[in-house]
């Protein structure tokens, strides 16, 4: 006797909504070429965006300013933005979010699943000179996620196949150093551009000479078909070297701290100096690893 069994149907593996890319939003004036470069990487990568925006505690408040229009006029200001990046990558997954306090405090509460921060330089002030705050770099010295710090200016909107300025990372030899190779060259690799690897030799040229040299075989290992240069400057600091080597370029990957921090939990000299006044898109390679990206082939500028 056959016995038939009822068909047993395969149920689709449910499908993991990639976390969406962080971006803060303090003012448009300021912060709009922070937004645009995060909005088109999330195109290129197919992944969500949400824009965040913080108004001051109630109690940080002047006398006689009304709590209540402060938030009104927040919301409509993010919206704004929303809509405006919207219209320019109409397939671009754009969410809001208004936070009440520290826009420090809440962009690290989101770190933990966002696959990346993105916020603009701290600004000067015309007059002094002085920076006026400090959320690039307080973000970047916690964040478990990686952070990019976007100038001010008018910053290069990278698409595939283009090679204008390429990828640009700081090597000395140590660990976190290896961890910015690794991922520049998946940067580089993701928007076919070139690579360029900066040495700046300092007290240990040898230590650094030898493991910058055993960091890029495993990149051409990895990436073979990757046009990697590789650059030592023995004239300049390390910060100058990056600073002039990274002027144009796509991206500045860099790592929290290099050789000479005197702790792994506080950024680096270098790190803090490029991050006050980046020369270009700078990237921060923190803790996590670098995750799969999200989407298939990037895109271009939609």
């Amino acid at each position: 006797m056959t016995t038939l069994l009822p068909e047993v149907k395969a149920e689709a593996p449910a499908i993991r909504q990639a976390e969406p890319m962080l971006v803060a939003m303090r003012d448009p004036a300021t912060d709009r070429f922070a937004v645009d470069w995060a909005a088109h990487r999330a195109a290129s990568l197919n992944a969500p965006l949400t824009l965040l925006h913080a108004i001051a505690d109630p109690s940080l408040m002047p006398p006689g300013i009304s709590y209540g229009d402060e938030v009104i006029a927040g919301r409509a200001m993010i919206n704004r933005e929303a809509e405006r990046v919207t219209h320019r990558y109409p397939c671009l997954r754009v969410g809001t979010y208004l936070h009440c306090g520290d826009v420090v405090e809440a962009l690290l509460g989101l770190s933990a699943s966002a696959p990346m921060i993105v916020v603009g330089a701290d600004r000067k002030d015309p007059a002094s000179g002085e920076f006026k705050g400090s959320v690039a770099v307080q973000v970047a010295l916690n964040s478990s996620t990686p952070v990019v710090v976007v100038p001010p200016g008018q910053v290069h909107l990278p698409v595939t196949g283009e090679n204008p300025g390429g990828v640009v990372v700081g090597v000395d030899g140590s660990e976190v150093s290896h961890a910015a190779l690794t991922r520049a060259a998946e940067e580089a690799h993701l928007i076919t551009t070139s690579l360029t690897v900066v040495t700046a030799l300092g007290a240990s040229p040898e230590r650094m000479a030898v493991g910058a040299s055993t960091m890029l075989l495993e990149v051409r290992e990895r990436y073979p078909h990757l046009s990697v240069s590789w650059i030592v400057d023995d004239l300049r600091t390390p910060a100058q070297a990056l600073a002039l080597y990274g002027a144009g370029s796509d991206l500045l990957v860099i790592g929290r701290h290099g050789s000479g921090a005197r702790s792994a939990m506080s950024l680096g000299s270098v790190t803090h100096t490029l991050l006050l006044e980046p020369p270009c898109p700078t990237l921060v390679v923190t803790r996590r690893e670098p995750e799969p990206r999200v989407g298939a082939t990037p895109q271009g500028q939609a």
